[in-house]
């Protein structure tokens, strides 16, 4: 057993599910098939019982840490004399290209939404802090696009800053998945939310240039895994989906448009190629080393099932 191990406690589904709470959830009633057909990223997958046995009880914890979280932030602000004023709860969410980062975003924000009414729950990624494809071939980073130095981190650093300094509106950059590039002037305005949710594949990675990390900034965290063999077959599935669509609807402007004249065994060993030469090494020296960092870990199987919850002890 190494360290990793040690910290955190281990629930199988079912056990999961059984954890004891004194809060009712009204938002389990209203999701349907239906909706998390709506809800889940492009080619993942997502059951009704997921969301009965994971993310109830996730949900409720989340309330459970936001209430200490509102309890703290007053008490500490009285003792600074200062005046009391809301600060959004921040989640985290980290974990691998094609695990299931942006679902497990969606739904909890759908959830804690309902629970939360009027208090806005609002969702950003990192992916709008990338440098432009423009700034990355000029530093001859596009081959390491999705690495810690493809994105600007310390533009991520001063909007966390922002969020946590109280401010009434918020900005962030917007990214297009299907030019795969940065929107030039683009940007998501939304008022102060009570809780925000920030995905991405980076966000509890440290980086010894900045004296702060994304993850100082996070009230919960929560790394979404799976074994890496399952996440390369997803992420091949999901390439090749994402051709078949973009050929369905003649997108020219398509970043995958390149590779829609392939065959399905060339399109295929592209895939396998840009897995291994990027993601592999992405997710083994940068992403999985963040997993201890997190708060809770949700580990899917390879019914894309999260098979076991992991909770920090400490």
């Amino acid at each position: 057993m190494d360290e990793y191990d040690k910290t955190f406690f281990k629930y199988q589904r079912e056990t999961w599910q059984k954890l004891s709470s004194s809060i009712a959830l009204r938002s389990g009633e209203l999701v349907t098939p239906q909706l998390l057909n709506q809800i889940k990223a492009f080619n993942d997958e997502i059951s009704m019982d997921d969301v009965i046995k994971i993310y109830e009880p996730l949900v409720n914890y989340i309330i459970l840490r936001k209430r200490q979280y509102d309890l703290d932030l007053v008490e500490r602000q009285q003792f600074a004399q200062q005046s009391i004023k809301s600060i959004p709860f921040i989640v985290g969410i980290a974990g691998s290209v094609a695990v299931g980062k942006s679902t497990t975003a969606r739904l909890l924000q759908y959830m804690l939404q309902v629970e939360y009414g009027d208090n806005q729950v609002a969702l950003t990624t990192t992916d709008g802090f990338l440098f432009p494809n423009a700034t990355l071939k000029q530093r001859n980073l596009m081959e390491r696009k999705g690495f810690p130095e493809s994105y600007n981190t310390a533009a991520i650093i001063e909007f966390l800053n922002t969020v946590k300094g109280g401010a009434e509106v918020l900005r962030v950059p917007i990214y297009s998945h299907e030019l795969s590039d940065v929107v030039e002037a683009g940007y998501d305005e939304f008022q102060q939310p009570g809780i925000l949710i920030v995905e991405g594949v980076n966000t509890l990675q440290f980086s010894e240039q900045f004296s702060v990390s994304l993850a100082d900034f996070f009230d919960l965290s929560i790394f979404v895994d799976a074994p890496t063999p399952l996440i390369e077959k997803w992420y091949i599935d999901r390439f090749l989906a994402l051709l078949t669509k973009t050929k369905q609807e003649q997108d020219l402007k398509n970043y995958f448009w390149q590779w829609t004249k392939l065959s399905q065994k060339s399109a295929i060993a592209i895939g396998h190629q840009i897995w291994q030469s990027v993601n592999v090494p992405n997710l083994e020296q940068y992403i999985l080393p963040t997993r201890n960092r997190a708060d809770l870990v949700l580990k899917k199987d390879k019914e894309h099932q999260i098979a076991e919850v992991w909770l920090r002890k400490f």
